[in-house]
């Protein structure tokens, strides 16, 4: 039998070479030493995005956004409230949302891996 705790070493450390990747968003100005940085979500995230956004696509859009998008100094770009959340889904470009959605759900290649 394999060693677990071993393997789940392994697993915590792969993940941890998965955190502080970066976007840029040139449309947000979002880019060279600006650019936004995230960490794939968890599954507790990801639990929490799906309660939140129900059956909507756009509300799951938004709210991955609004919790995975940091600064450069770790922290959240965007308040997590309503509002913010209203304009993410009503008042911005969708494209942009989309694309930063589809980016922090992709796995990611060695290459470009934040650690």
């Amino acid at each position: 039998m394999a060693d677990s705790a071993a393997i789940l070493d392994k697993a915590r450390a792969h993940f941890d070479k998965m955190r502080g990747q970066t976007i840029e968003i040139p449309e947000w100005g979002l880019t060279g030493e600006a650019a936004a940085r995230f960490d794939p979500p968890t599954l507790r995230i990801r639990q929490a995005i799906q309660h939140r956004a129900g059956k909507s696509e756009s509300r799951q859009f938004a709210t991955t956004v609004i919790l995975c998008l940091k600064d450069k100094d770790g922290k959240p770009i965007f308040k997590d409230d309503a509002p913010t959340l209203a304009a993410l889904e009503a008042e911005v470009d969708p494209q942009i949302v989309s694309r930063i959605f589809n980016r922090i759900l992709t796995v990611s290649s060695e290459d470009d891996l934040g650690n």
